[in-house]
């Protein structure tokens, strides 16, 4: 069987022969097949089709890194090309848009069999997370995956609250109303933190003659304190960070309302786990008998709806946590007069490193909260 396949490829090196793991070498010298040993395949590397001739075996490999760039373009294609029939034309669908909708609920019932399968999902949650943030900003910055998860978790540990936790008729009605009017608070703040995000950026036509310094990535004039975010493809006033889980960046004009919206959205998550355990498991009163807290756990999984009430309070003290921290992190920013991108950009980008830099925007620990609790705008530099 005699085939001729062209194709560019990094043609084949002299000194060695290639194997691509099938058991098939291409001999540079010869031009033809043997059995032997191959030294420049690597498990990593992705096997293009080579020009052969006079082969007995099926196709001819040779390993070549597949560039970043085509990469991103292969995931981008893909993302394009999946659609649903739809009345009026096919509907276009974004995988990392859709995948939490089906993932969270599914991890979610896994984790309430049992107290390993909830050790397991949580802890296999935390870690791909931190692996998908690297995998998304690196090949698809602007995905929603993180926002949409955002939602779903929101709706689901609302509805399993409502729909779970509440038949109980172990909550009084007050204290559902109290954590409803948290969320709903926290909501609408988080939600104007994403429509003020583009009021932060830096717009050509109301630039001023005090807008000397010049952007690296767009060559323009921009104001003092102001970063390049490649996520948003814009310049924003005092970036604090492009926060993943709302989709947008934090700037002069949103920060406030950020630090608002995590501090109630804690508020609410905390305090609605401590209803729902108190619910599900043995409660005690504690610190003079006025705190009601759960004391015993140990039969939840007795029954699958009290294991899964169980499951979404844990998640609940989870998020609430890292929110503590990321609340503790903004808290040490503002009292150092600097923004997340400025502490970032610290030689060391350390705790400590901010504090041994020179601080130029900093006018002491009670002026530089006041300047961030008020609604003025901040001084020209």
């Amino acid at each position: 069987m005699e085939i001729i396949v062209f194709w560019d490829v990094m043609p084949c090196k002299p000194e060695g022969n290639y194997h691509c793991g099938r058991g098939i070498c291409c001999c540079p010298l010869q031009g033809m097949l043997y059995d032997g040993d191959c030294i420049y395949c690597l498990p990593d590397y992705i096997c293009h089709i080579t020009e052969v001739t006079s082969f007995q075996s099926p196709l001819i490999f040779v390993c070549e890194r597949v560039p970043f760039q085509q990469v991103s373009n292969i995931m981008s294609t893909f993302q394009d090309r999946l659609r649903v029939p739809w009345r009026g034309g096919a509907k276009q669908i974004s995988v990392d848009s859709a995948l939490p909708i089906v993932l969270l609920p599914v991890l979610v019932y896994v984790a309430a069999q049992s107290v390993w399968c909830t050790l397991l999902v949580l802890l296999t949650m935390l870690l791909s997370m931190c692996y998908l943030y690297s995998v998304f900003m690196r090949f698809l910055p602007r995905t929603k995956f993180f926002f949409i998860w955002t939602l779903t978790s929101a709706v689901l540990l609302l509805l399993v609250f409502e729909l779970s936790v509440v038949p109980f008729l172990e909550i009084m009605p007050q204290e559902n109303c109290v954590l409803i009017g948290i969320v709903i608070l926290s909501g609408m703040c988080l939600y104007k933190v994403r429509t003020r995000a583009e009021q932060n950026f830096v717009v050509p036509a109301n630039m001023d003659e005090e807008a000397e310094l010049a952007c690296s990535v767009c060559k323009r004039r921009v104001p003092p304190r102001t970063f390049h975010c490649r996520i948003c493809q814009a310049c924003v006033i005092k970036r604090d960070h492009h926060c993943v889980w709302l989709d947008c960046c934090i700037g002069d004009k949103n920060h406030r309302l950020f630090v608002l919206g995590a501090l109630l959205s804690a508020a609410a998550l905390v305090y609605g786990a401590i209803l729902t355990l108190t619910t599900v498991c043995h409660p005690s009163f504690y610190i003079m008998e006025t705190i009601l807290l759960p004391d015993d756990c140990s039969d939840v999984y007795h029954d699958f709806v009290i294991a899964l009430c169980f499951v979404s309070s844990v998640y609940c003290l989870i998020i609430a946590f890292l929110l503590l921290l990321l609340l503790g992190h903004q808290c040490w920013l503002i009292t150092l007069g600097m923004t997340g991108q400025e502490w970032r950009c610290a030689q060391g980008s350390t705790w400590c490193a901010a504090l041994r830099s020179d601080r130029p925007h900093s006018r002491g620990l009670l002026n530089n909260w006041l300047e961030f609790l008020s609604c003025r705008r901040p001084l020209r530099e």
